[in-house]
This record gives structure tokens, sequence and C-alpha cells, in this order.
């Protein structure tokens, strides 16, 4: 038979189920509403397809690829008749539906294409009706919405120029609305920068999506919408992540991924995607890169030896020049094959973005700092001196000689 698959937040063994089971589940809750007659609400019918009826957390991944699809050929097998509220249900289907399908994947582009197609004439048939005209406004920002995302996975200039139409129609709406959708905005512009970056063949996207206080901000609404344990938020935090590491603020990105792998395994369980993309997340923010003076090239510092007179390097050191060099490509070189290299602390330079503390400073104008934690910003390699920004509120970014700072393996506990 069919596997059993759990894409939710459910533990343990709770939640598993064949796909077919939770199709069928989900149908019956169509069936009984109908059966009960009376108007049928579309977030009930539809939370029945998307949401896992223990956990209440949404499907993920495949799960819910396969449930969405389920869902709009029950709502056009089970739900007759030609009333506006049949056509607002299907609308809600087809929608969601659209929202999974990657347009850069044929068989995916075959059937968006037909979705696109149907919400079109929906729409044309919806926005004169009175008696849901309400209801008509809030899905019409998801149909926009949906087209956008879709449009934007096709990926050809036709397209493209297509999703910044339609992301013009959800700016118009929400601004006719005044209702509060900065997160689908924020959302909305940086899928805007990476369309104008494909349309013109430049790097655009560098002032918005990889800016730090757009992601900053995009992160804050979401938390503020949607809560901070929703999947959402959780990646729009992944994001705010990334890009605190790529400005070189490694101890509050991994302050923030801390806390995030916190919820998500509380939330949402430690299988579950979200969290999965969080814990990948950490893993790379907690690397330690530095630099060997006598080889001018990076390594990954594992840990201190020898009461820190020593410090542990993963890939062994060329030892002549006739060994294989590693070329400095932006990455951490890992030399395979070849173990660990055990060198003298003093021929190590912390790397912009790796977290040090400092220890040893004597003068009355900065003994202060001994014990202070910080990261990196930036190296002076000839003078041996790194510019350090501290974690503490209050504290100046100072210089600090190479000799007077440690990596730092693992962060303290906020205080």
């Amino acid at each position: 038979g069919a596997p059993l698959v759990r894409d939710c937040s459910c533990r343990g063994s709770s939640g598993f189920a064949h796909l077919p089971c939770i199709i069928q589940y989900a149908e019956s809750t169509l069936r009984n509403a109908q059966e009960r007659g009376g108007a049928v609400q579309c977030s009930d019918i539809c939370r029945g397809f998307l949401t896992c009826p223990n956990c209440n957390q949404e499907y993920q991944n495949n799960v819910k690829y396969e449930m969405t699809r389920a869902l709009v050929a029950c709502v056009e097998r089970e739900v007759t008749g030609t009333g506006h509220g049949q056509e607002l249900l299907h609308a809600t289907a087809l929608t969601e539906r659209l929202f999974q399908l990657d347009g850069n994947k044929e068989g995916d582009k075959t059937e968006g294409d037909e979705i696109y197609g149907k919400l079109l004439a929906l729409m044309d048939k919806m926005k004169d009706c009175d008696d849901i005209s309400e209801s008509f406004k809030a899905i019409e920002l998801d149909i926009y919405a949906s087209m956008c995302n879709f449009d934007f996975t096709v990926g050809t200039d036709d397209s493209l120029k297509r999703a910044k139409a339609n992301i013009a129609k959800v700016r118009d709406i929400c601004s006719a609305a005044g209702g509060d959708q900065m997160h689908l905005l924020t959302y909305l512009d940086a899928m805007m920068k990476d369309i104008e970056s494909k349309l013109s063949g430049k790097d655009l996207q560098c002032e918005h999506v990889k800016d730090l206080n757009f992601s900053r901000q995009h992160y804050i609404d979401a938390v503020e919408t949607l809560g901070q344990s929703d999947p959402t938020t959780i990646r729009s935090g992944v994001d705010l992540a990334a890009a605190l590491y790529r400005e070189d603020c490694t101890i509050e990105a991994t302050r923030l991924l801390l806390k995030l792998v916190k919820i998500g395994r509380q939330v949402h369980g430690p299988d579950h995607n979200c969290t999965a993309n969080v814990v990948l997340a950490l893993t790379k923010v907690e690397e330690r890169r530095v630099i060997v003076k006598s080889q001018k090239r990076w390594f990954k510092a594992l840990r201190y030896e020898d009461d820190g007179s020593d410090c542990v390097l993963e890939g062994l050191l060329p030892e002549s020049a006739d060994d294989p060099k590693v070329e400095e490509s932006g990455t951490i070189p890992i030399l395979p094959g070849k173990g660990a290299a055990v060198i003298p602390s003093t021929d190590i330079l912390p790397f912009p973005g790796t977290p040090v503390i400092c220890h040893g400073l004597r003068l009355r104008g900065s003994s202060h700092l001994n014990g202070k934690i910080g990261d990196v910003r930036s190296l002076d390699v000839d003078d041996g001196k790194c510019l350090v920004h501290f974690e503490e509120e209050g504290l100046e970014p100072t210089v600090v000689k190479i000799g007077n700072l440690r990596v730092l393996f693992e962060l303290p506990e906020e205080s």
C-alpha cells in the first residue's frame, strides 16, 4: 500500500497516515458541510486539506503539494451549482493550488496556465456581485499574489512582466483596503527586485533583498502578523540571520537562530522542514573562520588545546611548495582526507565575522574590555589588529591587537 507520511508538526508516532487516508478525511469535511446545508465557509473547507487535524499546523512539502491538488479535484467534483458562494470556494481552492506550483517544471507550468485562466474567468464573474463583495476583496488579493508567485517561477520575460503588473494590482488593492498587509508587501518588494534583476541582467537585488534593515523589518512584520512560531516567520528569521551573517554580525545571527531552533523544536518538532532549515543555517554561522598568517588562506578553527596555546584547524596545512594549494573563494577551504592540523594560536588571525573574546588587556582605557565578546568587523593583517564590535550595549567598537583576542567557539548565555 501507500507509505505512511507526516509533514506537519506532530511528534512521536502521532500524525503518521497514508496520503489517501488524509485526503479521504479532508473530503469528508466538505461532504459533511454540504449535508448540513447553509453556506459553506471557504476557510473551513480548505482547512481540512491544508492543516493537520492533530497539531493544527499546515502541511509541508510534498504532502501540501498533493493536498492542494486533492482540494481542487474535490471542489470541482463535489461542489455543484453556479452560485457566487461556489465560485468563491472554487477560486480559493485554485489559489491554494497555484501557490504550490513551480512554473519552471513542465507539468506544473501546464497545470498553472490552466488554473490561471480559470481564476481570471472566476474574477470576472465575482467582481460585481454585491452579496460577496467583502469576501471577493479578500480572495482577490490572494489570487493576484498567487499569480505573482507563479509568473515569477516561470521566469520568462513575458511572465516576469506579467508578475510586475500583478504586483502593482496587489499594491493598489492593499492601498484601497487600508489594512495591515505589510508582510505581503515586503515579500513582493523583494520579488520585484529579483524581477528587475532578471529583466535587466544586472544584480540589483542587493539594495533590498540583501539589505539588513529590509530583512529585519520583514521579520518584525512576520512576527507581528503571523506570530513567532509560524513557519513563514521562522523562514523570515533565517533570512534575517543570513543578512546579519553577511554583515559580519555573527553573534546576533547565532542568538536569533538559537531562539528559532528552540521554537521550531517545541512547536513543530525536530523533523519539521522549517526546524531543519534553521539547524542547517545555525551550523553554518557556528563555523569559526580564521586565516593562518604563514599561509594567507582560510581554515575552519575547531577548538583550542594546551590551555589556548594551540588551535586545531580542519584540514592539514601544506608542508611544502609542492603541496596542493587551496584558492580563496569566499568559502572555508576544506582539504579532504587530510584530517586536522594543530598550530600555534599566535599564527592564526580571526576572519571578519568571527566571534572573539578579549583577554590580557592591561591599559586603563581598555582593561574593562577583558571578558567582553564581539564580532571582528575588519582585519589588518600587517598591523596585527582587528576592529571589534561588542555585543554589550554601550561598548564602542574598538581596535584590538590580535594577541588580546581569542576565538569564541561557544556563546555564553545571554544575561
